[in-house]
């Protein structure tokens, strides 16, 4: 990313990133002393490479009660568009709360991007954010992974997961992929180590769903939902999460309750194996008492069944 690139992501108010790709440290300025246009709000639209999902609502109806008492404060990122137009390339919580506030112009730093440089951008400004979620994290890092090195998702994941599991990576006689390699000197460029994105982050696209949903909406934490997603239970676990969101949970207290459901399962099973077991032993009695009185007909389809239940314990 060019010097003006790295000037306005200091300007977005997330700070300097050291060494950014070009290896040259970013110059902080405010908005205020930095060239900035005043740009109708009707004529910026949303970028499809938003990283974000989803943005809270008290935060931006808080944002929007400052604006309206104060002013537009800070800029927003803005790349032209054909036509007298311009993509929002960062700043979307503040463009939603000025559209709220029904303000008529806002504040931008207009800059030329690139499809890539612009989810880069965006990606590092919202990683800034504390708030911004795990599997936000992880699906932007993958759509990056795909637009700047030109790994398709799907493929990246299968790197990750295979050559990048601990054991081969610590081996000398394992020459990573010129593929893993790009993916790792990518990864460093946010601060993520290998290994932490393969057991952490991709762990967040297995999650069931609802999980996904309360992660990212409801401000369920990435290790709450992790203890969740042990209950495979839909029932189970749907109840146990409305109350974890309801009484705002501590991830302790899920996983003492998630370890209880577990343990009443296996009690319950346990019993159930039991009766099993006094079953087949009342069974076998009944074969040994009756002996040679057990007609021939009868006899064969008692083998039959034994062969079938032999064939079905030695399944794994």
């Amino acid at each position: 990313m060019n010097k003006k690139s790295q000037e306005s992501f200091d300007l977005s108010g997330r700070g300097v990133l050291s060494g950014f790709l070009s290896g040259q440290p970013a110059v902080q300025k405010r908005a205020e002393d930095t060239a900035t246009e005043l740009i109708a709000i009707g004529k910026i639209v949303k970028s499809p490479l938003q990283p974000r999902q989803f943005f809270a609502q008290a935060s931006i109806d808080s944002l929007t009660k400052a604006f309206k008492a104060h002013g537009f404060r800070g800029a927003l990122n803005v790349r032209p568009l054909a036509h007298g137009t311009y993509e929002l390339v960062a700043g979307e919580r503040r463009w939603r709360a000025a559209q709220q506030a029904q303000l008529e112009t806002v504040r931008c730093i207009v800059d030329t991007y690139t499809d890539e440089e612009a989810l880069e951008f965006a990606l590092m400004e919202n990683l800034q954010r504390e708030d911004l979620s795990k599997l936000e994290e992880t699906e932007g890092i993958l759509h990056f992974i795909e637009v700047k090195l030109g790994i398709a998702r799907e493929q990246a994941i299968s790197i990750v997961r295979t050559e990048g599991h601990s054991d081969k990576a610590s081996r000398s006689d394992v020459a990573p992929s010129e593929e893993m390699k790009e993916i790792e000197a990518l990864l460093s460029l946010f601060n993520i180590g290998l290994q932490t994105f393969r057991t952490k982050n991709l762990r967040t696209l297995s999650l069931p769903d609802d999980l996904k949903a309360a992660h990212l909406e409801q401000g369920l934490s990435y290790s709450s939902a992790l203890e969740l997603s042990k209950l495979k239970n839909d029932d189970e676990r749907q109840v146990l999460l409305t109350e974890a969101l309801k009484e705002g949970l501590s991830v302790r207290d899920i996983k003492s309750q998630v370890q209880n459901v577990l343990a009443e399962r296996d009690s319950s099973s346990n019993h159930k194996n039991t009766n099993l077991v006094k079953r087949f032993d009342k069974m076998a009695k009944q074969v040994k008492n009756q002996g040679n009185a057990i007609k021939t007909g009868k006899a064969k389809r008692i083998e039959k069944l034994l062969s079938e239940l032999e064939s079905l314990l030695s399944e794994d």
